[in-house]
């Protein structure tokens, strides 16, 4: 209705027309100037402006209530009317459980949706999308819509612009015509993904690229709370055996960074199996703090489960971690190498301990390797030729599904990619005169007490992975490592070690090991191998702790191949068809959803912990400005819980413009209302004929 708001012109073009249908005419006689109208000319024209202002308002009130505009509320606006449909997202995530004021975030959230709702719903066509959903859902009532955002918040994460993606599919398929989407979040950074500025301008651009037009209503959650700690498990170890077992636990207490004074957090620590609880003060002097827990453990063989918690704060989703433990059961090592040698040093390496009867290494032969199953193993090492067919693809699925498989080269040149990485040209060391050295030792002994002879690794990751530092904050001796030739490396990856020929500035350095993710799982492709005639890795320490590292790695992402007991974040592993995971160590009578809350659950003879996921703790929230950027050109009505509050129905307020319309028309009546007699002029004859006034 709003696009009539050009029949405003109409009274101007009607007044301008009237004026001009007085023709000017000469006339000789002067007692028509006496005649003329007491009043200044100057008032005249006042009254014909104003006799025009009041017939373009009436016009403008009247289109107005038309339009059925909206007030009040988060959800009114003066100059917005109802739309088609509105898509309701609302953010259940953790954060969402926080209170203010004994209300939580998603509560508020939730009343403020329903309160808009309730003025307007019947002929708006009400679509809901729930966080943990892949796809919206269709309202049929108020009362509807009630049930289906009953439920409280879950230990699960959002990805608003996962689901904005799945909103705008939907437009797109079903062009329902004009719409809003109303978005109910506290505003947390790591929901929103702000840093993915291209993702968030595609999905911008597919909005504005839509027949109908989009837009949005963020209702902003955002107001800091008061008080708010949270704390998880980061790691467990299993340390000893029989009476002398210990379960070392990692655990980590953060705090929002409002409250920056020193702080003592009780943190209790559960066991479920043995029923026993203890108690251990965190001292914070800053947001985060890190204690290791050693607990004496009965019975290591048959595993436990068991939490940690703090006292109840602002937002109670965040006081608690669950830890599953147990025996790994035997790591196993599978060993496939072309080369018998380095096929045997590597079964050394992956299993060094021959009295660990938990840890062992297996060669594979060439001939068997098509019935290998590979899943019973913790790790791979693959020596040679890359594999390729249908080998190719077993391994590539068992990386996906959490395993670790480590690739080195072989003398054999070859064209065959595994997970889009191949072996490159062969690169020996020359000596002085062109020639390759045949060993690493010759090297050795080339060089004397001079410098380090032939390349050097000159850059290696040591915050995390396979080469990071000891826990007493020690390097691996990587830049001490001799190579006599090396295989480059072909393809995209995470380069985790950068070799260089020398150490002179114009060297580049090259990627010498190298580590490719593949779903849960990992495969790393190292450039040289373990033999005198490739390097060091035969002599130093540095290929045992790195190997030791990796099979750790595959154990802990395995998918269950390896032990009973993980830990998952709630929603990333979700539970497959068939599968019914049951509660254990909860509340008499209580239920639990394993793809939605955190716990302790088994399947058969399974069990894992499951956790809100890391990135949901105590992350910062966005200014309600900076989300509303996110929406580039769409108009975005932005409310902000700590601003404003969250009271306020939307009305409907055509009725208003319809008094106000005909006031205007009273006023413009008034004002042409006919002349009063004493404005017109008494014309009088004199005895002698003349005329006075």
């Amino acid at each position: 209705m709003l696009w009539g708001l050009p029949l405003v012109l109409l009274p101007v073009l009607i007044h301008l027309f009237n004026r001009l249908r007085h023709r000017k005419l000469p006339w000789a006689a002067m007692m028509f100037l006496r005649m003329a109208n007491r009043k200044s000319t100057r008032y005249a024209k006042l009254r014909q402006w104003l006799v025009l202002l009041f017939r373009v308002l009436a016009v403008l009130m009247l289109l107005f209530a038309l339009s059925r505009p909206l007030a009040g509320g988060w959800m009114g606006g003066m100059f917005s009317s109802k739309p088609d449909v509105v898509v309701i997202i609302l953010d259940r995530s953790p954060s969402m459980d926080g209170r203010a004021e004994g209300e939580s975030r998603l509560e508020k959230s939730r009343a403020a949706i329903l309160k808009g709702m309730a003025g307007f719903v019947e002929g708006t066509r009400v679509v809901l999308m729930d966080h943990t959903a892949t796809h919206v859902q269709e309202v049929g009532s108020v009362e509807a819509l009630k049930n289906l955002m009953s439920g409280g918040a879950t230990d699960t994460s959002a990805d608003l612009p996962a689901q904005l993606e799945a909103v705008h599919k939907w437009f797109e398929s079903e062009k329902p015509g004009t719409g809003e989407i109303w978005i109910a979040s506290d505003l947390q950074a790591s929901n929103w993904d702000p840093a993915a500025k291209e993702r968030w301008k595609r999905l911008v651009g597919g909005f504005e690229g839509l027949p109908q037009k989009v837009r949005v209503r963020l209702l902003a959650m955002n107001e800091p709370l008061s008080s708010n700690s949270s704390v998880r498990v980061r790691e467990l170890q299993l340390l000893g055996e029989g009476e002398r077992a210990e379960l070392q636990l990692e655990v980590e207490v953060l705090r929002d960074q409002a409250a920056l004074t020193e702080t003592i957090v009780p943190v209790t620590i559960h066991l479920g199996t043995e029923s026993r609880t203890i108690d251990v003060d965190f001292k914070l002097e800053g947001t985060s703090h890190t204690q290791f827990i050693k607990l004496q453990i009965d019975d290591p063989g048959q595993g436990g489960w068991g939490w940690v918690e703090i006292p109840d704060d602002d937002n109670p989703r965040d006081n608690r971690g669950y830890f599953v433990y147990g025996s790994h059961g035997r790591l196993s090592t599978a060993v496939a190498a072309e080369d018998a040698y380095m096929g045997r040093f590597l079964q050394m390496a992956a299993a060094p301990d021959l009295a660990n009867t938990n840890q062992v290494s297996v060669a594979v032969a060439e001939a068997s390797r098509a019935e290998v199953k590979w899943s019973d193993h913790a790790m791979i090492l693959w020596q040679g030729v890359l594999p390729e067919g249908d080998i190719a693809k077993a391994l590539l699925e068992y990386a996906d599904t959490g395993g670790m498989v480590v690739c080195f080269p072989g003398e054999v040149d070859s064209e065959t990619e595994f997970a889009g990485i191949r072996w490159g040209a062969l690169n020996p060391t020359l000596n002085e005169q062109g020639k390759a050295y045949p060993s690493w030792r010759e090297m050795v002994a080339v060089q004397g007490e001079g410098e380090h002879l032939g390349p050097r690794v000159v850059s290696w990751e040591e915050g995390e992975g396979p080469l990071a530092r000891t826990e007493e904050g020690y390097s691996l001796p990587m830049d001490s490592l001799y190579f006599s030739q090396r295989r480059t490396i072909e393809g995209g990856g995470i380069v985790l070690a950068s070799i260089a020929r020398d150490s002179k500035p114009e060297r580049k350095a090259e990627p010498l090991i190298v580590r490719k993710v593949r779903g849960k799982g990992e495969i790393i492709f190292i450039g040289t191998a373990p033999r005198d005639t490739w390097s060091s890795l035969n002599f130093s320490i540095v290929l045992p702790i790195m190997l030791q590292r990796m099979v750790s790695a595959g154990a802990a992402t395995g998918s269950g191949r390896f032990s009973n007991d993980r830990m998952l974040a709630a929603g990333d592993d979700p539970a497959r068809s068939g599968e019914r995971w049951i509660s254990v160590g909860g509340e008499e009578g209580e239920s639990r959803d394993f793809n939605t809350e955190a716990g302790v659950y088994r399947l058969g003879n399974r069990v894992v912990a499951v956790n809100r996921p890391e990135r949901e703790d105590l992350v910062p929230s966005m200014e309600g400005d900076e989300a509303v950027e996110l929406f580039g050109e769409m108009p975005v009505a932005l409310f902000q819980e700590k601003r404003e509050g969250t009271a306020g129905d939307p009305k409907e307020i055509w009725k208003w413009f319809l008094a106000l319309m005909a006031i205007a028309l009273l006023v413009e009546g008034f004002l042409i209302l006919p002349k009063n007699t004493d404005e017109r002029v008494v014309i009088n004859r004199s005895s002698t004929g003349k005329v006075v006034t």
